[in-house]
């Protein structure tokens, strides 16, 4: 019955979505995104179906509501968007959100957990593997990307894991609710925000 629920939900959240795309005013005041679509990042190769998408240097806040760094990421977009400035068209397109709750338990979550403080209309379930052993996948090997076709042999599981600040450099994994694989390698760390690198399926 739960299961029933939660698709209804996530259905009735869809439409209202959907609704506001077409010009139907409702929700929140937060902006409409302009942002160009597909992502801003720099694509690999002519064949688009086995084209990867890059993001460099993106920078996730270590605390809730900051005024300079955001904590979710769509790379349909190409941006982290700041707590209050999450367009109410974007639910669906948001991949992953990060959480902190310090030095030893940061993790990269789907953008509807329930771990998750902050409540996105519209957003669907994003699978991420945030324990990935360098047996499985070296980080070394996430520059040399630039295929698709890679992405797509990676095992994507939610693993309610966490890393901590002395595991970086390290790389998540995720799959989200468009079935598009992407990495994110996770670089380093300062006082307000951690920096990571993202690569997805075009």
């Amino acid at each position: 019955m739960r299961k029933y629920f939660l698709l209804t939900a996530v259905i009735a959240l869809t439409y209202i979505a959907c609704s506001k795309e077409a010009g139907i005013s409702g929700g929140t005041n937060n902006p409409v995104d302009t942002t160009g679509t597909p992502g801003s990042g720099s694509g690999s190769g002519n064949n688009k179906t086995d084209s990867v998408v890059t993001f460099t240097d993106l920078k996730f806040s270590l605390t809730p509501a900051s005024e300079s760094y955001g904590r979710v990421f769509s790379s349909f977009k190409g941006n982290v968007y700041l707590d209050s400035n999450i367009p109410d068209t974007l639910g669906r397109y948001i991949d992953v959100a990060f959480n902190n709750f310090g030095a030893f338990s940061m993790f990269f979550t789907s953008p509807n957990d329930q771990s998750f403080d902050l409540k996105i209309p519209g957003t669907l379930t994003t699978l991420v593997r945030n324990l990935v052993p360098a047996d499985t996948f070296n980080v070394n090997s996430f520059d040399t990307i630039m295929h698709a076709s890679t992405l797509k042999k990676l095992t994507v599981v939610t693993d309610g894991e966490s890393f901590a600040s002395s595991d970086m450099p390290l790389l998540i994994f995720f799959r989200n609710g468009f079935a598009k694989t992407g990495i994110i390698k996770v670089k380093a760390i300062t006082t307000d925000y951690i920096v990571a690198d993202v690569k997805v399926m075009y």
